[in-house]
C-alpha cells in the first residue's frame, strides 16, 4: 500500500488566533509579545511580515518598520485550546496523528483514504472543518507526500492557506527550489557547514562524493543528507499516546528587568516550582533531581542537586533550590530564571511514606490541586507569594508538556 502523509500547519499561529478572537485586529499588522512590557515579538501576522517584521524582532525596531503595528500580549490558554480542537478535527480522518508542535500535525491517511477519498479530498475536508469550527482567520497550509520530510516541505512551499502535493513527477522541482531552512532537520549550523563546502542547494548533495560528505559530516549526517537530497525519509508517525513520558519537567521565565532583591528572586523561583511540581502531582510522578538556572547579561549559572528520595512537594523542592541559589552568592541583578525536576519516576513504582506528617502534607497538596483544577491556576497558592506578581502557566516545551497532560487525563479517567 502506498504511504500517504499529510502535514498541516497553521499560518502565523499566535497572531492568527488573536485576529480570530478580535475582529478589530483583522487585516491589520499584529505583533504578539509574551506579556505587557516585553521587548521582543514572538509572532507576527502576515500583514506585519510583509512590512519586514519577524519573530525575535525588538519592539523598538518593529515600530520603525511598521509604526501602525498593534501589539497584543500572548494568550497561551487560547492557543492551547485551539490546538486541542485542531487535534480533535485531525483525529476524525486518521488514527495515526502526530502532534509535531503547537501548530502543526502529521497524518497518515494511507488507510483512511478508503473512507474519505484520496489525500486531496481529505485535505479539502480538513480545511473546511477548520474554517467552520475554528474560524475563517485561522488558515492552514497542507502538504501531501509519501513521507514526513516531503509532506512538511510541501506545506511550506505555498503560504498562507496553501495546498501542495509532492509526487514523483515534481519531486526534483520541489527539492530544487526549497531553501535549506525549509528542510526539516537542517538547522543553521548544518546549513552553514553545507555552504562552507560550496553546497547552496539540496540537489547538489547528490553529486558530492561519499568520502567528502562523510569527511565533512560524519557517517550519520552524511547518510541523512544524502537521503534528504533524494526526498527519502523513513521516520514513522508517532501518535501522542506513544510518546514516552518526559524525563524532566521544567519551567523558565524571563523577567521584565533585572531584579536585585533576593526575596523577589526567591518568590519567582517558588512560583516556577509550584507550576512544575503541580504537573508532576497530577501525573502521579515524582523526581529526585532538582535544578536551577540563573542568568543576567553575560553571567549565567546552572546548578542542580540529586537526592536519594523522590518528591513532588513544591515546598521541599523550593527549599533545595533556595539553598542552591544562596550558595551562588549572586551579585548584581537577575533577568532569567528556570527550574527543573528530573530523574522522574511514576509514583506507583515508589515506596510510600509511613510518616503521618508526610501523608498529611500529601493530602493538603491533593486538595489544593483539585481546587486549582476546578477554579483556575493559583486559586490556592503559598502565602509567601501574596506580595508577588503571580506568573501564570504558559506553553513551554509543548510536546513534553502535552504528554504530561495526556497522562493527567488518563489518570483522571481512572479515578
Amino acid at each position: 500500500m502506498q504511504t500517504t502523509i499529510l502535514h498541516i500547519d497553521f499560518n502565523s499561529y499566535f497572531a492568527s488566533v488573536e485576529q480570530q478572537k478580535n475582529p478589530f485586529l483583522r487585516g491589520k499588522p499584529v505583533g504578539v509579545i509574551k506579556a505587557e512590557g516585553r521587548t521582543v515579538i514572538i509572532a507576527a501576522s502576515y500583514e506585519a511580515k510583509r512590512r519586514g517584521v519577524k519573530t525575535g524582532t525588538s519592539v523598538s525596531e518593529v515600530k520603525q518598520l511598521c509604526p501602525e503595528i498593534l501589539l497584543v500580549p500572548a494568550d497561551f490558554d487560547s492557543y492551547d485550546y485551539i490546538t486541542h480542537k485542531f487535534y480533535e478535527i485531525c483525529n476524525r480522518y486518521s488514527d495515526l496523528v502526530e502532534l509535531f508542535s503547537l501548530d502543526e500535525v502529521f497524518l497518515d491517511v494511507s488507510r483512511t483514504a478508503l473512507l474519505f477519498g484520496d489525500a486531496g479530498k481529505i485535505a479539502f475536508l480538513l480545511k473546511k472543518d477548520i474554517r467552520e469550527e475554528l474560524g475563517e482567520w485561522l488558515p492552514v497550509s497542507i502538504g501531501i507526500a509519501k513521507n514526513k520530510l516531503l509532506a512538511k516541505l510541501a506545506s511550506d512551499l505555498e503560504k498562507p492557506n496553501g495546498l501542495v502535493e509532492i509526487t514523483g513527477e515534481n519531486l526534483d522541482d520541489c527539492l530544487g527550489r526549497a531553501e535549506f531552512e525549509q528542510i526539516c532537520g537542517i538547522g543553521r549550523r548544518l546549513e552553514q557547514r553545507l555552504r562552507d563546502m560550496g553546497i547552496t542547494q539540496l540537489l547538489q548533495i547528490r553529486s558530492v562524493p561519499e568520502r567528502l560528505l562523510a569527511a565533512g559530516f560524519g557517517p550519520y549526517w552524511s547518510k541523512q543528507l544524502r537521503n534528504m537530497s533524494w526526498g527519502e525519509d523513513s521516520s514513522p508517525i508517532v501518535p501522542s499516546y506513544e510518546l514516552p513520558l518526559p524525563k524532566t519537567v521544567s519551567r523558565t521565565h524571563t523577567l521584565f528587568k533585572d531584579v536585585f532583591e533576593t526575596v523577589k528572586i526567591l518568590a519567582v523561583i517558588r512560583n516556577l516550582v509550584e507550576e512544575a511540581a503541580e504537573k508532576l502531582r497530577l501525573a502521579k510522578m515524582s523526581g529526585r533531581q532538582f535544578g536551577l538556572m540563573v542568568r543576567s547579561g553575560e553571567n549565567s549559572e546552572v546548578r542542580f542537586i540529586t537526592r536519594k528520595y523522590f518528591s513532588n512537594d513544591s515546598l521541599n523542592i523550593f527549599q533545595e533550590l533556595k539553598r542552591l541559589f544562596l550558595s551562588l552568592k549572586w551579585r548584581g541583578g537577575v533577568r532569567f530564571l528556570g527550574v527543573w525536576i528530573g530523574l522522574l519516576a511514576e509514583e506507583n513504582s515508589l515506596s510510600q511514606s509511613l510518616l503521618p506528617e508526610v501523608n498529611r502534607r500529601i493530602a493538603v497538596l491533593s486538595v489544593q490541586d483539585k481546587i486549582n483544577l476546578r477554579f483556575g491556576h493559583y486559586t490556592l497558592f503559598p502565602a509567601s507569594l501574596l506580595q508577588a506578581s503571580i506568573i501564570h502557566p504558559e506553553v513551554n516545551g509543548y510536546l513534553g508538556d502535552e504528554r504530561i497532560k495526556q497522562r493527567i487525563n488518563e489518570i483522571s479517567a481512572i479515578f
